[in-house]
């Protein structure tokens, strides 16, 4: 009779303890803080008034989500959702979209097994994705640049803020072999003779389009462009022509990711200076591409 009494207990026991495995905790009583109070904060402090017209928005859950941690990310890929559930922190931002397109917009996706896949995570999980692109770059330091910054290492060389660097003399394929092992990537793409002397880099981060890049590489004070991406047939055969010129102009393809990755994980540490209730988190991304040997 003990026996069966003590099993029985166990049995209990047990159970309870998965079920509580399988709640959501959320921080208890009135001032627990939501979503929203993250987001208005977040528009308290950034230095530029906010946009009426702008994909800064909510792609899950809304303003009155109660949060448990926050995660900052690059991109909300499922493996990074996956990663923020598991730490208990159901409010990611993200710099890039979720659902595949600059506005995620999902109806063209409505029957598409990935994308219901990934919707189930942020259904099951509770999560809150808000978007944190235009504002981030539109405050002052610029966010992303600020990251990419501190990555670098370039804080003594600015010329031109965080656009324009005065570097010490090198090769052209140095420089690019130090931003892979810098980044820890081996897909870092040049335009030009990696044996080149040069100094005066420009740095574009994400993907700004062919113009804004052109215009950079205009600048006598710019021999280098290191960019995220550009359609191979614009500011790529724009470089391309002017060597065959003769003009020194160069071309850093570092991918958009790795472009601008730092700069969420700088947005982490910025959240952290108003925001105290819930820990805050940044979660890489990471690039996706990779070259055979």
């Amino acid at each position: 009779m003990k026996t069966s009494r003590l099993i029985l207990l166990l049995c209990t026991a047990m159970g309870l303890l998965t079920a509580f495995t399988h709640v959501q905790i959320y921080p208890a009583g009135s001032n627990a803080v939501t979503a929203g109070d993250i987001v208005d904060r977040i528009k308290e402090n950034v230095t530029c008034d906010w946009l009426t017209e702008t994909v800064d928005t909510y792609k899950s859950g809304s303003d009155a989500t109660p949060v448990t941690g926050i995660a900052t990310t690059f991109l909300a890929t499922q493996e990074v959702l996956e990663k923020a559930a598991a730490q208990g922190l159901n409010m990611i931002i993200t710099h890039e979209p979720t659902f595949y397109n600059h506005r995620d917009d999902t109806e063209f996706f409505a029957d598409d097994p990935v994308y219901l896949a990934k919707q189930k995570i942020i259904d099951d999980n509770n999560l809150v994705i808000f978007r944190f692109h235009d504002h981030w770059h539109r405050t002052q330091p610029d966010g992303i640049y600020q990251g990419m910054l501190s990555r670098l290492g370039w804080e003594d060389y600015q010329k031109d803020g965080p656009y324009v660097y005065a570097l010490s003399e090198q090769t052209l394929g140095d420089l690019a072999a130090s931003l892979q092992d810098k980044f820890s990537v081996n897909n870092v793409r040049v335009v030009g003779d990696p044996d080149a002397r040069i100094s005066k880099v420009g740095l574009s981060v994400g993907a700004p389009g062919s113009q804004a890049q052109i215009r950079m590489l205009r600048r006598d004070d710019v021999s280098v462009l290191m960019t995220g991406e550009t359609p191979e047939w614009e500011t790529v055969e724009y470089v391309r022509d002017a060597q065959t010129q003769g003009k020194e102009k160069y071309l850093i393809l570092m991918g958009h990711a790795i472009s601008e990755e730092a700069g969420m994980e700088y947005c982490a540490t910025w959240l952290k200076e108003f925001v105290d209730e819930v820990p805050v988190k940044f979660i890489e991304a990471g690039n996706p591409l990779w070259t055979p040997n």
